[in-house]
């Protein structure tokens, strides 16, 4: 069995590093203003956030990891990557851990992006307690699978105050019901999977991966992108 990883790795990065930016510039609460015809600054602590000067926190350091790290580097941000099985540090990542080191740094980060697949070690991985080391002015963005995040413990964060904002692409739960609650949680951005969607190079970047694999299974060669079964990715 083999996927189609890192075909996505720059759709998927760039829609990290849009949700990284409004919630930075507050694009999606101007848009609401806007809709009341309504003229008003935010007042702080929006528009206390200044890329120079934050630290992302990336859990999964990856094709799209990577990528995200490059882009959220070149908007001068300080980059921290968490990952199970890479041991060299990708040039955009300033310093690297490993999942036991998970607790440690989440404190530090002013964004905690999630890029990690669902396995038997992440299932439910990010739930109240890990939303509790996390600093109040925090923002949370699930980009990778829904099955990491434990919503209700994610909606509950927000609206005590324990995280600042969420973005999510992906849920425990898909469609995210109409009556679940983070619909309506504070400084919240909800897509409905979409992060890898866009261009029309997508459908040739599969084509190459399936001819590639035919040629390799004909030829008796280890085929690209095997999936590791045991880990379920």
């Amino acid at each position: 069995v083999t996927n189609f990883r890192e075909i996505y790795n720059d759709h998927i990065s760039v829609q990290i590093l849009a949700y990284i930016l409004s919630f930075t510039k507050h694009y999606n609460i101007y848009r609401d203003h806007q809709r009341e015809h309504k003229y008003e600054k935010l007042n702080p602590p929006y528009h206390d956030i200044f890329l120079p000067e934050a630290t992302v926190l990336i859990v999964g350091v990856g094709g799209i990891g990577a990528e995200t790290a490059r882009l959220c580097k070149a908007v001068g941000m300080h980059v921290l990557g968490i990952d199970a099985r890479r041991e060299d540090k990708p040039e955009w990542v300033d310093d690297m851990f490993g999942p036991d080191q998970l607790d440690e740094q989440l404190p530090k980060a002013d964004f905690v992006v999630l890029t990690i697949p669902h396995t038997p070690a992440t299932e439910g991985l990010f739930d109240s307690s890990k939303f509790a080391l996390m600093k109040d002015s925090t923002i949370f963005i699930n980009i990778g699978r829904g099955m990491t995040t434990k919503l209700d413990d994610l909606n509950a964060a927000l609206r005590s105050g324990a995280i600042a904002g969420a973005a999510l692409d992906v849920y425990e739960i898909e469609p995210l019901p109409a009556d679940h609650p983070l619909w309506d949680a504070p400084n919240t951005i909800l897509t409905p999977h979409t992060a890898a969607i866009g261009g029309a190079n997508l459908e040739e970047r599969r084509y190459e991966i399936v001819l590639e694999n035919f040629r390799k299974f004909a030829a008796g060669e280890p085929l690209r992108n095997e999936v590791d079964k045991a880990n379920w990715f």
